[in-house]
């Protein structure tokens, strides 16, 4: 019987050639032939964490996964679950993938037109409705933008930049109907 020799076990501490041992005879015994990359933290040499393809975890879609970190996310700032949508409120917690979708679509009530929509009417309400601030507008949304781009690592979705784009246009006719009008 040949036994395979590892020329670098002489340096790694016993537990932690066993343990490798080990691993590598489940996987014959299971058939498996999975990869997986350890990191080891420690002077110790035995790995601390492995990172591959682990059963029994049920984590979902992708949809599911990144809606189950949003809601953590918001639960630990005490940020309600239920999204208002003028007509009617969504609970996060059920919501679809479909609904998602709906709510971010052309007709939407979280889509370019309508998102646009209320934030220049906030805007203008702020300032007063008063055409001669256009430019103190488009610096404050300008900043908003950019604070969100910040804190999302640098760059936003593309239907942020829709919006954006949308906003900067109803302020300019904004500030052009008012002109024309002599305001």
């Amino acid at each position: 019987m040949s036994e395979k020799i590892d020329p670098t076990s002489a340096n790694r501490p016993m537990q932690a050639v066993q343990h490798d041992e080990l691993i590598q005879r489940r996987q014959r015994e299971q058939g498996k032939s999975q990869t997986e990359d350890r990191v080891s933290l420690n002077q110790s040499g035995q790995p601390e964490a492995t990172y591959g393809p682990q059963s029994g975890l049920n984590v979902g879609t992708p949809y599911e996964v990144l809606r189950s970190l949003v809601i953590k996310t918001l639960e630990e700032q005490n940020i309600p679950l239920l999204i208002s949508t003028g007509s009617g409120e969504i609970d996060m917690n059920e919501m679809t993938v479909e609904e998602a979708q709906e709510l971010i679509s052309e007709d939407g009530y979280f889509g370019v037109e309508k998102t646009s929509d209320r934030i220049v009417e906030f805007a203008i309400n702020a300032f007063g409705n008063d055409p001669a601030k256009l430019e103190e507008m488009k610096q404050a949304i300008d900043k908003g933008f950019k604070d969100a781009q910040e804190a999302f690592g640098g760059t936003l979705p593309e239907i942020s930049q829709q919006t954006y784009d949308a906003i900067m246009q109803k302020l300019d006719d904004f500030a052009g109907v008012a002109e024309e009008e002599g305001e």
